[in-house]
């Protein structure tokens, strides 16, 4: 077997998320199995991926190990999946790696950029890639909740169901949120705002409702100081279950930018 090292993005609009499911259909996997089984005419050709992503969640450079039956040249690899790919998803490095490499388990960090507008009538060209939280906000408070997340914490309160973590904990090494103020191109590019995050791993929904919790910062419907017993593991006060500190953002927003290993 050739093992692969690959680097691709895609707009994840239309699928279901990167990992292939029993019954649900398309997940960016499928498509680059699918594709993979054409180039080698084999019915078995195992990838695994540096994470799940949810659906309608995209990627600027998503990491997958490819076990192959025989040797093609990376770069001839790399334009033969291109022609079979859909446009939506594209590879952008192709390069042998080691069988041992473990795309997932191998990672030290990852980068996750969150874009958002917070327009009364968003344009119409947004609607795939920047979502839209429809309410006045107050961002230099935003941007010092930020800061509260930066260091080893308990993220359970900012987690969904559907996983099972032998651990709540993580760690995050940069938090911030920056505007661009200036709309571009008559305004089909609009003005945004870019919630960015890197930490060393990061659970199910995780930034989105993390989003969501700077959301009503913004609107001060939340303190600094739930936040920080939220992250302190502290429970929260009320009905069984009503764990979260603000909702969970939508997925056309997250983009997953970056893997180090």
């Amino acid at each position: 077997m050739i093992t692969y090292k690959v680097k691709l993005a895609f707009k994840g609009s239309r699928y279901l998320g990167w990992q292939k499911q029993k019954d649900f259909y398309p997940t960016v996997q499928d498509e680059l199995e699918k594709a993979l089984k054409s180039i080698f005419k084999s019915a078995t050709i195992h990838t695994v991926g540096s994470g799940r992503t949810d659906a309608g969640v995209h990627s600027l450079g998503h990491v997958a190990r490819i076990k192959a039956p025989f040797d093609i040249e990376p770069e001839a690899l790399h334009k033969a999946l291109n022609s079979k790919l859909p446009d939506d998803a594209r590879i952008l490095e192709v390069a042998y790696c080691d069988p041992d490499f473990r795309p997932t388990n191998d990672a030290l960090k990852k980068e996750y950029k969150y874009l958002f507008t917070n327009l009364k009538d968003p344009g119409p060209f947004q609607k795939d890639l920047v979502a839209n939280y429809p309410f006045e906000l107050d961002f230099e408070k935003m941007r010092q909740a930020c800061k509260l997340f930066v260091g080893e914490w308990d993220f359970e309160r900012f987690s969904c169901v559907g996983s099972d973590p032998s651990s709540t904990i993580r760690t995050v090494y940069e938090c911030e949120l920056r505007s661009h103020i200036e709309p571009n191109f008559q305004n089909i590019f609009p003005a945004y705002h870019c919630f960015k995050i890197v930490g060393n791993g990061f659970l199910k929904q995780m930034v989105r409702l993390m989003v969501g919790c700077l959301w009503h910062v913004g609107r001060n419907k939340l303190s600094e100081k739930e936040i920080i017993q939220a992250l302190e593991g502290l429970p929260k006060e009320g009905p069984a279950g009503a764990k979260r500190l603000g909702e969970v953002a939508p997925p056309q927003g997250l983009y997953k930018v970056k893997t180090w290993y």
